[in-house]
């Protein structure tokens, strides 16, 4: 099928066994399960919206991926529906997996955003996580593809090398976000006496192990004896980082309100709103908390008296 590329030796399809096979129909099995109460979770948040978002598009993109680009489409080929030896297959494969890691890192970044009230340090956080993890996708789509057509034994070194030093970086990219999420909700929200944000922290440092075990799931899974056998592993692992962001968002606005603090919507008052008086025994704090419209959909219920709509 066009394209056709020179080979240095014919092109072999990959024998999955039967083990290797329910092994991969499990946790697709396992992914649309899930993915059905993500799905939904989705469809909530976005039917309490009254525009589209940044926060809602990465949402149902990462789904997109993860469930048509990717999940669909690998499963097909495990089974035998779809030839492995087609490049259109990779080439839409390698976009949804391009996709869940941006849609998700970028959902990180907007969590981490909704504590950054300077918008240039905003701009700055979002544009360098996206180059970043664009250099990553790039130069692993550059390696893999020819690898997995079997082009040359060259490039299927290269890849058996380089996709797992992707993967330890983007567990530590996955890892270094989610500490600096913690670090700014110290520094400045639980030091300033705004305790009950500590429930921000305990949270995420629980969900900081899940979503670093998801990464080391699949990390594990790329030393099988078929090298196709891990790629399944990337819708499930996704969902459930999906998830947990979409959890994360809920908790920021309920702690929010629950402390009295001031949530605005950036668009329409643009940082200038004056900050909320919180006192804690003889301690007066001022604080203002800015949670961004396209970081946060609320979920759990209005907002009270002192949201803006």
């Amino acid at each position: 099928m066009w394209p056709e590329f020179e080979r240095e030796h014919p092109f072999v399809p990959w024998a999955f066994s039967r083990g290797e096979v329910i092994a991969a129909c499990m946790m697709w099995g396992f992914t649309l399960g899930f993915g059905y109460f993500v799905t939904y979770h989705a469809y909530q948040l976005t039917a309490r919206v009254k525009r589209p978002t940044a926060f809602i598009m990465l949402v149902w993109g990462e789904i997109f991926a993860n469930f048509f680009l990717y999940g669909l489409l690998y499963i097909l080929v495990v089974v035998g529906v779809i030839s492995p030896d087609n490049f259109w297959v990779w080439l839409f494969i390698i976009i949804g997996w391009m996709m869940q890691l941006q849609c998700l890192i970028q959902l990180i970044v907007n969590r981490i955003c909704i504590l950054i009230n300077n918008p240039h340090n905003r701009r700055l956080l979002k544009w360098s996580m996206f180059l970043w993890i664009g250099f990553i996708n790039i130069t692993v789509a550059i390696c893999w593809i020819p690898a997995t057509l079997q082009i040359s034994e060259r490039w299927e070194r290269a890849t058996f090398i380089y996709d797992r030093i992707e993967k330890v970086l983007y567990l530590l990219t996955d890892a270094g976000l989610n500490y600096m999420f913690i670090w700014i909700v110290n520094r400045q929200l639980v030091a300033n006496g705004l305790t009950k944000y500590s429930k921000l922290v305990r949270f995420n440092k629980l969900i900081i192990w899940i979503s670093l075990a998801m990464d080391v799931l699949i990390l594990g899974l790329m030393f099988m004896k078929n090298p196709l056998v891990y790629l399944m592993s990337h819708p499930l692992a996704f969902t459930i980082k999906l998830e947990i962001e979409m959890s994360m968002s809920n908790l920021i606005i309920y702690v929010a309100n629950g402390t009295g603090v001031h949530v605005f919507d950036e668009g329409l008052s643009e940082g200038t709103s004056e900050p909320t008086k919180t006192a804690f025994g003889t301690q007066s704090v001022r604080m203002a908390v800015t949670v961004h419209t396209d970081a946060v959909t609320h979920i759990d219920g209005e907002l009270d008296e002192h949201s803006c709509e």
